[in-house]
């Protein structure tokens, strides 16, 4: 977490089970959050006034009270009162932003049919929420955290001048002239159409926070993940890891490429599409990638003889609930066009065999690529 902030953001947890949810909570969060635990009937004005995030349960059921309102007021679940809350904040914040996710051990309630690695973002996106933590994650807290620090950090108001605009999102991601590569990368936010222009007299960010947290974060597009990254090195993800883990030239070389901008760290470490492609080029240096330059100078910059994988353009293939699951070569998979994936993010591949058995996967397959589920081409 940032040392540096000044004050911790304030998060208001609403749960029927307040009681019990409230000393597990001060342990995870009190060193890093101001928290305040309360049952639906307790949420006061002052309290969604003070919050950075609303972490809302989604079943309801400890709440005797609401019984006898009449059905307008009769709220069910946590989504119908996240919509009421979150209506309520926005009238009383004084002057940020105030995010609003689920926090829930029912995910599957509110999802449906979506398929899991879907599930939150889309579930959010569909719900008006920022984000959908699941109870049953032991490492939510560190997200709950870094969520509330960034609406912490984003002021209501955004520049109603598009090149003011511009610059504070630049500003947000941390984005530096002074990095050759800076203005590539730049081009490559704008491709995937960031809400510049919508929020632009906007009273407050959300918009940009929802971008980055429903359409950047979960996909491959200007930021990389682990497994993108380690493709383009062709190096095995556990490998990777390992080195980046160490003291080697590498691992000091990929700090300096990671994003570092707002919801740094959120679903894991992402590194600039650019900045690696312009590194994995220059590790070749004159010669040709598959003429060994580059592969001598990765091992040199690893410090070890890393093995680096048989196929020379690995992409990154998704098992059948969309999950990274390793490399192969293009010859063995195709492409897919999965529902909620960005027209503006890299491809989503899979292998063949994987799609064989899959009816519903089939259908998603790039049209130009059926003919090869069955010819085995």
């Amino acid at each position: 977490m940032n040392a540096q902030r000044a004050a911790k953001p304030v998060i208001l947890v609403v749960d029927d089970e307040a009681d019990e949810l409230r000393s597990g909570l001060e342990l995870r969060l009190a060193d890093e959050a101001e928290l305040m635990v309360r049952h639906p009937q307790s949420v006061e004005p002052e309290d969604l006034g003070k919050a950075h995030l609303v972490l809302m349960d989604y079943r309801l059921e400890d709440w005797p009270e609401r019984e006898v309102q009449p059905a307008a007021f009769n709220i069910r679940t946590g989504l119908a009162l996240a919509t009421v809350l979150r209506e309520a904040a926005d009238e009383r914040a004084n002057g940020h932003l105030t995010a609003v996710a689920l926090h829930t051990g029912h995910l599957g309630d509110v999802s449906g049919r979506i398929r899991p690695p879907y599930s939150r973002h889309v579930v959010a996106r569909l719900n008006n929420l920022e984000w959908v933590f699941e109870k049953s994650d032991p490492d939510r807290f560190q997200g709950v955290v870094q969520l509330a620090c960034a609406a912490q950090g984003l002021a209501r108001d955004w520049p109603v001048n598009p090149s003011a605009s511009e610059a504070r999102a630049r500003e947000l991601l941390k984005l530096d002239d002074e990095d050759g590569w800076a203005e590539r990368a730049w081009r490559e936010v704008r491709e995937c159409q960031p809400p510049l222009y919508e929020l632009a007299g906007h009273p407050h960010g959300a918009l940009f926070l929802r971008w980055l947290l429903h359409q950047i974060l979960p996909y491959p597009c200007f930021l990389w993940d682990v497994n993108w990254v380690a493709a383009r090195l062709r190096l095995r993800v556990d490998d990777l890891e390992r080195l980046m883990d160490s003291d080697c030239e590498l691992a000091r070389d990929m700090e300096q490429l990671k994003y570092a901008g707002v919801l740094a760290g959120f679903l894991g470490d992402r590194w600039w599409r650019t900045a690696m492609e312009d590194y994995a080029w220059t590790l070749g240096g004159e010669s040709s990638e598959r003429s060994g330059g580059f592969e001598i100078q990765l091992r040199e910059k690893a410090g070890e003889a890393v093995e680096l994988v048989a196929t020379r353009d690995p992409v990154v293939c998704l098992d059948q609930d969309f999950r990274p699951l390793g490399v192969a070569s293009p010859h063995d998979a195709v492409k897919l066009r999965p529902d909620h994936w960005p027209p503006f993010a890299d491809a989503a591949w899979m292998k063949i065999e994987e799609l064989r058995s899959d009816r519903d996967l089939r259908a998603l397959v790039e049209p130009l690529d059926q003919y090869r589920i069955d010819s085995g081409e």
